[in-house]
């Protein structure tokens, strides 16, 4: 595409989006491949996943296919701020943790449309006649103001549009973040999609082959504003009595039924899935559920935007499997960490039955920069007001950040948190740019960015108690290596030739052009 084109379609996304256009000079890069990196930047996650390079947001079209997870994201790849012309990345892992960066799937001057948020399918059964080969289709949906259909016959490498890339759905109001499930109930599949039509909602569509849709339902209510969700899940395990839940990019949710046509719920006001910061930007916004995994877990990702670094910026939440609850306030989502993290343990210590007091640190001379911790705490004899962890601690009594659990206010991390049965659980995933608290077997869930300073001279850990004792029942400190390097692409690997550059574009030996920034 020309020049000319590129800013025409950058002015017209920036049109529909109401957001003013920089002076991005987007021709300065290739779209592949991204400058190279070994991951080991200061505030690069080490086991969050963040694009090669650019600006990342939103997830997209999460799927597991052929044999592997793909994390496709909403991504500028010519430079560190959002910009209209959106893309989508793509990344895939055999595990959830070891994450391959993949060329641009989606990109203006190839794939009509505004490429805005949306979600993905894939379409084992071939309900849309759409495959060519003998891999299952992963079937994408994009646009704004209506929503357009992309497909692949060759597991992520390369995407077409469906119908030219015209609009399957007109909706003539302000619209976007198509997100795709399948009704097991009713051998269809049903998509909502966030609208402003008579405030904010969500428009519910089915379809039995992903290409023909027809409308079924509307389900507003103020909370629920961009990037909506909806799948099952068994409530306390039981797969015979399947909840569905609603979700929103705030991580507000729901939980009701759904009859094939229409969303239900008796729940008079949403919950929050995190209770971190949640709006864009933020720690946590815009999650999405994976579609199709192997083992039927519902996983999922959020974009962390306050992650920003010399090559990238944002970055993914560490995944977690979604579960159900049943509490005397009605059903709750827990969120837990894929238990595929055991790939990155390293070495760990445990004590069990301690006194934690004003003085003293359990966790003197350990030094670390990524690690989990996980304790339990018996607050029912205690005197302290508060207790927690000092992270990146230094010498001078200084720390990076402090996770702290206040028991006049009964709070963990400033939100509320009452002890169950007398104890207080907290767990800890720390990463050089992110911080993940868990606690309460998964109810208390809260996703942070926090640059840590990672100068062997700032890897300190205290566990602190002020203003008197508290006991701990136990507590495990364990080191987690790195995820990058094991699973990293390379030119060769990504696009299956002998490719060289050539006057700025990247050609094959036959001279096909491939990828330009012409």
């Amino acid at each position: 595409m020309i020049r000319k084109a590129w800013v025409l379609l950058i002015a017209l996304a920036t049109a529909l989006s109401g957001v003013p256009a920089t002076a991005e000079t987007a021709w300065d890069y290739p779209e592949f491949p991204y400058q190279p990196t070994t991951y080991q930047e200061p505030f690069r996650g080490q086991f969050h996943f963040s694009s090669q390079y650019g600006w990342m947001n939103d997830p997209n079209g999460l799927v597991y296919a052929n044999g592997l997870y793909h994390f496709f994201y909403q991504h500028n790849p010519h430079g560190l701020d959002w910009n209209a012309a959106m893309h989508w990345g793509h990344a895939t892992s055999p595990d959830l943790v070891h994450w391959t960066q993949k060329p641009v799937a989606l990109e203006p001057d190839l794939h009509p449309g505004v490429l805005f948020s949306g979600g993905g399918v894939v379409d084992r059964d071939n309900t849309s006649g759409l495959r060519t080969g003998a891999l299952d289709p992963i079937v994408v949906f994009s646009n704004t103001n209506g929503v357009s259909i992309f497909y692949s016959n060759d597991n992520g490498q390369t995407f077409q549009s469906y119908d030219r890339g015209r609009k399957q759905i007109d909706i003539p109001v302000e619209s976007r973040d198509p997100k795709v499930t399948w009704d097991a109930a009713r051998h269809r599949w049903v998509m909502v999609v966030w609208s402003a039509e008579g405030g904010n909602g969500v428009t519910v569509y089915t379809s039995p082959n992903l290409l023909t849709w027809t409308f079924a339902s509307r389900f507003t209510a103020p909370w629920l504003f961009e990037c909506p969700d909806l799948f099952p899940l068994p409530l306390d395990g039981r797969v015979d009595d399947l909840r569905w839940v609603l979700t929103s990019a705030t991580s507000e949710y729901v939980v009701g039924s759904f009859d094939g046509t229409t969303f239900h719920t008796d729940q008079p006001q949403p919950r929050r899935m995190n209770l971190g910061t949640t709006h864009a930007g933020g720690g946590f916004y815009a999650a999405e559920t994976f579609t199709n995994t192997p083992d039927g877990r519902v996983v999922q990702m959020a974009w962390q935007g306050g992650n920003r670094g010399s090559a990238w910026t944002g970055n993914a939440t560490f995944p977690v499997a979604l579960g159900l609850v049943s509490t005397p306030g009605g059903p709750r989502i827990t969120r837990t960490p894929v238990t595929e993290l055991d790939s990155l343990r390293a070495d760990s210590q445990t004590w069990t039955n301690r006194t934690v007091g004003t003085s003293g640190n359990l966790l003197n001379g350990i030094r670390a920069d990524t690690y989990e911790i996980t304790a339990r705490f018996d607050v029912t004899n205690a005197t302290a007001t508060q207790f927690g962890f000092d992270l990146h601690s230094r010498s001078d009594g200084t720390a990076d950040r402090s996770v702290v659990y206040d028991r006049s206010a009964g709070t963990l991390y400033g939100q509320p948190l009452e002890p169950r049965d007398g104890k207080i659980t907290i767990r800890l995933l720390v990463d050089r740019g992110q911080l993940e608290i868990f606690s309460d077997g998964d109810r208390f869930s809260l996703a942070d960015n926090v640059d840590f300073d990672s100068a062997a001279v700032s890897q300190g850990i205290r566990l602190f108690a002020r203003g008197g004792n508290v006991k701990l029942d136990n507590a495990t400190f364990t080191r987690l290596s790195t995820s990058w390097g094991t699973a990293q692409s390379t030119l060769l690997s990504n696009l299956n030739g002998p490719w060289h550059a050539a006057g700025g574009s990247w050609t094959d030996t036959s001279g096909a052009v491939q990828f330009s920034n012409r």
